[in-house]
């Protein structure tokens, strides 16, 4: 079962503290659409992630994020952000999840992109070469099980906090607390 606790805000370069992932990299398709063809856990990770990151402050309802096909877009809400579309993969959307195919992408920071890479949780967007998306934009690998779940909000969180900070001049102001599910006691 999945309870709920608070993420920390983290500074973007404590991404250098990730831990390994354990295991092969999940098999990818590289082209236009770049997707996971294997190494997916349960669904129910992947529907938590999205339902919980949807929930964060400030960023835009989707009235599709339950339909088991579709592609659901992470993005702030008109207000909150600016026309500055350095971290967005398209307009206001730092993160997408296809979860017919399950697949996630997020427009990280360089050096935090680096990090997920280097430590095996991601890879590169195939259209960053092409110079179509940002160049922190990854592949970030499903998750499996709830140490890679939490690993996967803390991912999204990074994104998250820099597209903020980037577009909002008043980025100092406090953000509430994010919720993310982890794994229950054991």
């Amino acid at each position: 079962m999945l309870e709920k606790r608070h993420a920390t805000d983290l500074d973007p370069m404590s991404l250098r503290d990730l831990p390994a992932r354990k295991g092969s990299r999940p098999k990818t398709a590289r082209g236009p659409l770049h997707i996971q063809c294997g190494g997916h856990g349960d669904r129910k990770y992947v529907n938590q992630l999205v339902k919980d990151v949807l929930s964060w402050p400030l960023i835009e309802t989707v009235s599709n994020s339950e339909d088991p096909t579709a592609t659901i877009p992470i993005r702030f809400e008109p207000a909150a952000s600016t026309l500055d579309s350095t971290p967005w993969i398209s307009a206001r959307e730092f993160a997408r999840v296809l979860l017919g195919a399950p697949t996630i992408y997020l427009a990280l920071p360089l050096v935090c992109a680096h990090w997920a890479i280097v430590q095996g949780w991601a890879e590169p967007h195939y259209l960053g070469s092409f110079g179509l998306v940002p160049a922190g934009t990854v592949v970030v690998y499903t998750p499996k099980d709830g140490e890679e779940l939490g690993i996967c909000y803390t991912l999204f969180s990074a994104a998250y906090h820099s597209a903020f900070a980037t577009n909002n001049q008043a980025a100092a102001i406090a953000l509430p607390q994010m919720s993310s599910p982890s794994s229950a006691p054991a």
